[in-house]
């Protein structure tokens, strides 16, 4: 399997001794894709970022900033889209809503300031250039990815890696091998969970399910299958959720036979439940971490535990009194709390409807009705699972497959040229 790095991390033309024959082209794509790599991979926290801080957004704007400068001076411009004003009127809306409603500091203000420049790149960027851009990531973390797994498997068959601590916040504390990261609570797991060099599994098979997203199709190439791999190692039940998702509105969406297939996705998993109660009388780490947690208990699914016991009685204080509309303040020290209800706690009812109203606006997509429905339900799950629906590394692929899936395009149905020109108004 022939894997050209030169090609996936567009090195083959940046050549800095030849600087001044860069063309403008060039200078603008490697400025934006520079950029969105940052805040993708800044969203999600990796130890190498921890430094940064929120302070990547600057780095990001700066970058951005230079592509659209050069944009400007193109024959083709780069920033070629004009359907930008009501989404960017909403995100604004909402960022500084969010800022304002939890009484924040300057400093949030003005990385708002930010947050909206970025997204205004997003929405004015040439589709072609964001298809592309999610081509690269995939292809990207699917390298990263092979390399990461690769240390944890050698860690697994007990060989000496170099580590040293690591703790991010007060909430996680790591032992760092540099290429992943290994929770101190899984130290005595026979099989700790796969996140490679992110905070949580969750935050890594999330962002992985999100990114098959946009390859629907070409699942067989070696980027997505490594990706897939981790999704699956990370033991993960919201991106096993998504995952499944995923699988069922991409072939929907491409009308292939969904019934048959959801028979045999049926078969197998029956076969996997089974086995994974009986292999090793039920000692082993897919019953203890995925099967037992879908266990229904007095009407209730095991596994979601997206909240504490505390906030969840908590959040049903807050949805019977009038802070329902605008949310409560919460302690951000506290561990294990994620999902929509976190979301609602911190900006009430209103802020929910903004993200609504946001996402609604920002995914419509007329020319590919199929595509869109699909991508409202991913988007829904997600915000339901994980709660972070303005996180980048969970808006770009959604926002990516929702606008450049056409019907005569090739983000959902598959083509024989990956070269073939995408949709760019």
């Amino acid at each position: 399997m022939k894997i050209d790095l030169a090609k996936i991390f567009l090195w083959k033309k940046l050549k800095v001794y030849n600087l001044y024959l860069w063309e403008k082209e060039d200078i603008a794509r490697y400025s934006f894709f520079a950029g969105m790599t940052i805040a993708f991979l800044g969203s999600l926290n990796p130890w190498f970022m921890w430094p940064l801080g929120i302070f990547y957004i600057i780095v990001v704007s700066m970058l951005f900033a230079l592509s659209m400068a050069v944009s400007r001076s193109m024959t083709n411009a780069y920033f070629n889209r004009y359907d930008y004003i009501i989404p960017l009127l909403l995100i604004t809306v909402l960022v500084f809503y969010q800022s304002f409603i939890r009484s924040r500091s300057l400093n949030d203000f003005i990385a708002d300031v930010f947050h909206v420049i970025i997204f205004y790149s997003i929405f004015r960027v040439s589709l072609s250039e964001l298809r592309r851009f999610c081509d690269f990531m995939s292809k990207a973390m699917g390298a990263f990815l092979i390399v990461s797994m690769f240390f944890y498997f050698l860690y697994l068959a007990g060989f000496p890696l170099p580590s040293r601590d690591a703790s991010f916040l007060t909430s996680y504390s790591f032992t760092n091998y540099f290429f992943f990261l290994l929770d101190d609570r899984d130290i005595f797991t026979i099989i700790p969970r796969f996140h490679s060099v992110f905070l949580e599994p969750g935050h890594m098979g999330t962002m992985t399910v999100m990114l098959l997203f946009t390859q629907i199709g070409k699942w067989k190439k070696w980027y997505n299958v490594s990706m897939i791999v981790a999704t699956l190692i990370s033991f993960s039940l919201a991106a096993y959720g998504l995952f499944v998702g995923v699988i069922f509105l991409g072939l929907w969406v491409r009308g292939k036979n969904v019934i048959r297939k959801a028979f045999y996705a049926v078969g197998i998993l029956a076969a996997i439940t089974i086995g994974s109660f009986y292999y090793n009388g039920g000692n082993n780490l897919l019953h203890d971490l995925i099967m037992i947690r879908l266990e229904v208990s007095d009407g209730q699914l095991v596994g979601d535990n997206r909240v504490t016991g505390d906030f969840e009685a908590d959040f049903e204080s807050l949805m019977s009194s009038s802070d329902a509309l605008w949310g409560r303040d919460r302690d951000t020290e506290s561990f294990g709390n994620s999902g929509f209800r976190v979301f609602i706690y911190d900006y009430g009812l209103v802020g929910l409807l903004l993200v609504m109203a946001f996402y609604i606006v920002a995914m419509y997509n007329p020319r590919h009705l199929k595509a869109m429905t699909a991508v409202f339900i991913i988007a829904a799950l997600n915000f339901i699972i994980r709660g972070y629906p303005l996180w980048y590394a969970n808006f770009i692929p959604i926002y990516c497959v929702a606008k450049c899936a056409f019907d005569s395009g090739n983000l959902l149905v598959e083509t024989k040229k990956e070269t073939e020109p995408y949709e760019t108004s």
